[in-house]
């Protein structure tokens, strides 16, 4: 659908996704109006600056200035049930549908959604394609800004884009080349208002899809798409016909499509089920748009992982620390936490906005796994009720960290992976994992 130059638009926030898209808006000479619910004079000053005389609005959201225009494309912050959005009348959709508009249907466009490791499975695609010189444009959540690829795009470009839940929620048609929902556990309940509605958002990823990859071992992230739509499985159990799994060669287990050894499990460049995982899903998608595999394996063994995903920083004492700050949810802490390997005892560091999640799953792991978990944050008490004597309660990471390295000795591993997001206590998830890693820096050298 082409954008008409005469449709009455409004972007409904002033920070970086309405600004992405106030610029493709500016390039394509389309008329717009732009609307904040915060009032922050920086972000006012900021947004004025750079976009002299567009007509804005801060302050609380009425139905009736929404009502106003035809289409109001929403940033992903933005939740459903904002004053306002809910009973407004005007067709509400995302900054990945005005992209999808401008994106030729006939160019290769790869979508990576799942509540887990879709930074990691994006990263590894668009690697594996510039190795095999593709042009290639990564954007979306990961960042940057989906719309500012669009000027960089030539004949020959791959978009590959991942997409949370709150970009999906209002994009419909989105036609991907290849499409994954990587996993699905509960995430974002507190945004989306229950898991149906958040399963749903995350499924959107595959309307119109040519082809997908569909994790055999977690049902929710199956779609329901034509039966002769290409598809590729891929799983931790043996590998089968259009199936990625794993094979005995010679008493060594091997990551396999079918029959077909790929690489040897052991010369994956991080252990765990989660990074293994992560590589059926790259070498899935690489292979239906015709990479060789060959140079995908070559692009898996030099990666190094993500920042604040799994890594692990220089301890002190004999003890290691591991760094799984991006373990915003309880899904995401489960992973990391089954995919420790030690022979010593490992504490968990968790807590913050835990944002409605259900904790019974995430708790039964913890316990089996963990010698003890050191709560903090927002929602220190909902962990320390499911967790009992398992855990000890504490207001900030500070003196979690304090507490377990207390307790911890020569071989032990002391992990962030706070299963909640860390808005009550730092900026962002980043932010968390960069202090996470300065207190162990003091630490070591005192």
């Amino acid at each position: 659908m082409a954008l008409i130059a005469t449709t009455k638009r409004l972007i409904l926030g002033a920070g970086p996704t309405g600004q992405a898209v106030a610029r493709h808006f500016q390039d394509l000479g389309i008329r717009f109006e732009v609307a904040d619910t915060r009032t922050s004079k920086a972000l006012k000053s900021e947004f004025h600056n750079k976009f002299p005389g567009v007509k804005t609005y801060f302050g609380p959201l009425k139905t009736k200035y929404l009502d106003q225009f035809e289409e109001i494309v929403v940033s992903p912050g933005v939740p459903p049930t904002s004053e306002g959005i809910s009973n407004t009348h005007s067709q509400l959709i995302s900054d990945i549908q005005v992209f999808r508009r401008a994106w030729p249907e006939g160019q290769p466009l790869v979508a990576i959604t799942g509540s887990n490791a879709k930074s990691t499975v994006t990263s590894l695609v668009s690697e594996i394609l510039k190795a095999d010189g593709r042009d290639v444009l990564v954007g979306g959540n990961l960042g940057p800004q989906a719309l500012d690829l669009l000027p960089q795009r030539r004949d020959q470009s791959i978009a590959v884009l991942e997409l949370s839940s709150f970009q999906l929620e209002r994009t419909l048609g989105l036609k991907a080349t290849v499409a994954t929902c990587l996993n699905l556990s509960p995430d974002h309940l507190d945004w989306h208002g229950s898991m149906i509605a958040y399963h749903r958002a995350k499924h959107r990823v595959f309307e119109g899809v040519g082809a997908i990859v569909v994790n055999a071992e977690d049902p929710l992230s199956q779609p329901l798409v034509p039966d002769q739509t290409p598809t590729i499985h891929f799983t931790l159990q043996n590998s089968d016909f259009h199936q990625f799994g794993l094979m005995l060669i010679d008493d060594a287990e091997w990551i396999s499509l079918g029959a077909d050894p790929w690489m040897p499990v052991d010369a994956l460049p991080m252990p765990g089920r989660h990074m293994i995982q992560n590589t059926m899903a790259a070498f899935a998608i690489c292979h239906l748009l015709g990479v060789n595999k060959g140079i995908a394996v070559k692009v898996i063994q030099a990666f190094r992982g993500l920042p604040h995903r799994m890594i692990e920083i220089p301890g002190f004492r004999g003890i290691r620390f591991i760094n799984d700050s991006k373990g915003t949810n309880t899904g995401a802490s489960e992973t990391a936490v089954r995919s420790v390997c030690t022979n010593g005892r490992l504490f968990l560091l968790a807590g913050g906005d835990s944002k409605g999640a259900e904790l019974g799953s995430w708790a039964k792991v913890v316990k089996a796994y963990c010698c003890h978990v050191f709560v903090y944050g927002k929602d220190r008490e909902r962990f320390a009720a499911i967790l009992g004597a398992h855990a000890t309660v504490v207001e900030t990471l500070d003196q979690a960290f304090e507490d377990a390295v207390s307790h911890a000795a020569d071989g032990d591993i002391v992990l962030l992976s706070p299963a909640c997001a860390s808005f009550d206590q730092f900026p962002s998830y980043k932010a968390r994992g960069h202090h996470f890693r300065c207190l162990v820096e003091m630490y070591r050298e005192a």
